[in-house]
């Protein structure tokens, strides 16, 4: 019997059927009931009642999955403080990144791996943001944006402040707005958040402003991209844009007027059974984005 099939059946039961781990550990779906099925025989009973339809628990299982839920973190514990007195930290640590945080979070991820040569970083990129914690097996999240699950551990990494760009192409052909008012007349890309809200009002600094679009996206990547091809205006992380304004592909808009997006967070389950690289992943970035929020 392998921890690592313990594991999987708390797995299962964290995610409700068999397709969903297969999916977040990329394995076949076969591979995953097969191994639960080894565990049954090795312990002589069955864990999970099956139909074609629904995954339950049996009442050995519900125990079993009790008592593995405070096994496992201590064991996974014990067995990482060994191995941190004997040699360099080791592991893998998957990471969930949401639109820009991307590009908030590339340099202090280059900076970890340099730091630690022997942890593998896997990062998924979502425009869901923490709630893909639980879906793919992420460590943690970075996730620009509101937190309404309180049920994470929500820790700031820094303010993003967003600005009006265009490219210059598309300025030269309609014109550079004066004031806000003037932006009414103008192509404006509008994003669609994580949440599912249309962003159908900017909130800048100065005042409010109701907007409408012909071109609406919950991509931030894509908002940029059609930006830099000159099909309008957008708000934009001046974070993810500040090499395209250097070069001159962007050119910056009514910069007295600038929107304050909600605070980046690293967004985690619970320190409680987490890897030694994950808890070296998550002190590092904290540690890094202090700087950010001095």
């Amino acid at each position: 019997m392998r921890i690592d099939d313990l594991r999987l059946f708390l797995s299962v039961v964290e995610l409700g059927n068999f397709a969903a781990v297969a999916h977040s550990l990329d394995v076949p779906r076969a591979q995953v009931s097969r191994r639960i099925g080894d565990l049954e025989q090795a312990l002589g009973c069955k864990l999970f009642t099956r139909t074609t339809r629904k995954l339950a628990l049996t009442p050995a299982g519900t125990d079993y999955f009790m008592q593995l839920q405070e096994i496992i973190p201590r064991l996974e514990t014990l067995n990482q403080s060994i191995k941190n007195q004997s040699s360099a930290p080791t592991g893998s640590v998957k990471l969930g990144l949401i639109g820009d945080a991307d590009i908030l979070a590339h340099d202090l991820l280059l900076n970890f791996l340099s730091q630690y040569p022997l942890i593998t970083l896997e990062t998924h990129v979502s425009n869901l943001g923490y709630h893909d914690i639980m879906n793919y097996g992420l460590d943690a999240c970075v996730h620009i944006g509101k937190m309404q699950d309180s049920s994470f551990i929500a820790r700031p990494l820094t303010t993003v402040s967003r600005k009006l760009y265009a490219s210059p192409g598309y300025l030269a052909e309609h014109g550079m707005p004066q004031q806000l008012e003037d932006l009414q007349q103008h192509a404006l890309l509008i994003h669609r958040l994580a949440s599912g809200e249309l962003e159908d009002c900017w909130n800048f600094n100065t005042g409010p402003l109701k907007v409408s679009s012909r071109l609406i996206s919950n991509s931030s990547h894509y908002i940029r991209y059609a930006v830099l091809k000159g099909a309008g205006i957008s708000l934009l992380p001046e974070l993810s844009v500040k090499a395209q304004v250097t070069s001159g592909e962007l050119l910056e808009i009514l910069p007295a007027h600038k929107v304050y997006l909600d605070d980046a967070w690293l967004v985690y389950p619970s320190r409680k059974g987490m890897t030694h690289a994950a808890r070296l992943l998550i002190d590092s970035l904290l540690a890094e984005s202090a700087l950010l929020l001095d």
